[in-house]
């Protein structure tokens, strides 16, 4: 949470254990790039000098591509933003927010001692109601954006927004329904399937924080109301839509918005001669929601002497354990972490010829599957979330009951392996590219303006 751009020396030796070196190298020059755009902000008093910024973006992490997609589309939406309006970004550091401007072309930024960052199951924040009263104040916003509802106290949504700020929500995952915004069950380390039992989600809730029964109940009727007084819902798919209207029924449909993310931007893939299929990535985080347990269990079934010439790479950092338990597995070659925006290019030099996407949750969107795309490489995904509506829509994969699991995945890459089956990589006739910065800088324009913000 806080702003420190340093890799602390334990960390840096964790990672090195883990990950090796050239994700160590990665990891650094990322910090070292934070901290030269921190650093173009200059330290202002006051910001009483600026016009009027219409909306306050609202962001309860640090804005940096290292923290994963959210944050990588934000920064890639808003740099094509700032070209068109001015910002304002509030986010929360260790013991205070920062808020930076970027307005006729200066960038500004603003320290505000309201205290340290709400906990994930904080329902009102004192400290964060401050922050974002005092952002608005100083910027003259009429509007809060919440980019992303994990973490952030919903409660203290609801006060502002009787204060008279309209609220308009980026929803990312399931953080209105769940503080956990995967739903991933603690310990079982499963998919929920949204559960609405209170003892088991209680029990769930219970191993990281000291919540109790009804704590779940009286959440989501806070998220049903903040639902009900946005001005309006953004999604990143028809997928988490659809589904927002099951979860909470009775929402305004017509406040109920998709707008794709933007993609990192890369030029197209080149044509690829076609062959067997010799090298699979397990391309995501190394955590079990985004399925690295299912790929150990997946390399584990396909073993060596089965196919001498099958080698396995992961990409991605993460949880240490799992990325060592990654490297003991026989042919499997751990890249660990990558910046932002490299992942088509690696793919493109280490010749994958096949990705496996296994979040073992339904998944909002997923950037990996669009740089995937881009990179001309073929997925093995489960058929849930966006993911599997994305892959029925735009081709380029094959997909798999999540039902079967590790199993299931193991048996259809042994069919694509022997060559009994092949893996797309050509997209749907008529399938269109992802969504460019500008295009998601464009949509938002277009939202503000209908809602009389700009």
């Amino acid at each position: 949470m806080n702003g420190s751009n340093t890799l602390p020396f334990q960390t840096a030796g964790r990672v090195l254990r883990a990950e090796g070196w050239a994700a160590l190298r990665e990891r650094i020059s990322d910090r070292l790039r934070d901290s030269l755009r921190r650093r173009s902000f200059r330290a202002a008093a006051s910001l009483s000098d600026l016009p009027p910024i219409p909306v306050l973006n609202v962001l309860s992490t640090v804005p940096t591509p290292r923290l994963g997609g959210m944050q990588l589309q934000l920064l890639t939406r808003m740099q094509s933003e700032a070209r068109r309006r001015p910002l304002a970004l509030l986010y929360p550091e260790a013991e205070s927010y920062r808020l930076e401007i970027s307005a006729a072309g200066r960038r500004l930024a603003l320290g505000l001692s309201e205290g340290p960052p709400p906990s994930p199951v904080a329902l009102r924040d004192a400290g964060f109601e401050r922050a974002a009263a005092h952002a608005a104040a100083e910027v003259g916003a009429a509007a809060l954006h919440v980019e992303g509802l994990s973490s952030i106290p919903l409660a203290s949504l609801l006060e502002l927004h009787r204060s008279g700020l309209a609220l308009v929500l980026s929803v990312h995952d399931f953080s209105l329904f769940c503080p956990r915004p995967h739903l991933l069950e603690v310990p079982q380390l499963r998919f929920c399937h949204y559960s609405r039992d209170p003892e088991r989600c209680a029990r769930c809730l219970g191993q990281d924080w000291p919540v109790g029964l009804g704590f779940q109940e009286e959440r989501r009727e806070i998220a049903r109301e903040l639902l009900h007084a946005a001005a309006a819902v953004v999604y990143p798919s028809e997928f988490l839509r659809r589904r927002h209207l099951e979860l909470f029924p009775g929402l305004p449909a017509d406040r109920q918005r998709v707008i794709e993310p933007a993609s990192v931007k890369v030029t197209p893939a080149p044509a690829w001669r076609e062959g067997p299929v010799r090298h699979v990535a397990y391309v995501g985080q190394v955590q079990p929601h985004k399925g690295a347990l299912v790929f150990e269990e997946v390399v584990r079934r396909l073993p060596p002497d089965g196919d001498p010439a099958l080698r396995w790479s992961a990409y991605g950092g993460g949880d240490p354990e799992l990325l060592r338990r990654l490297r003991r597995l026989p042919r499997v070659r751990v890249h660990g972490y990558y910046r932002s925006g490299s992942l088509v290019g690696r793919l493109r030099r280490d010749r994958v010829d096949l990705a496996l996407l296994l979040s073992v949750w339904p998944e909002s969107y997923n950037l990996a599957l669009s740089e995937c795309r881009m990179a001309g490489v073929p997925v093995v995904a489960f058929d849930h979330g966006a993911i599997g509506d994305r892959v029925r829509r735009h081709g380029g994969g094959l997909l798999v009951d999540p039902a079967l699991g590790a199993q299931g995945v193991a048996a259809l890459l042994r069919e694509i392996i022997d060559g009994r089956r092949a893996a797309p990589r050509e997209p749907a006739p008529g399938a269109a590219p992802p969504a460019s910065a500008d295009d998601a800088a464009g949509a938002f324009a277009d939202l503000y303006r209908e809602l009389g913000l700009r």
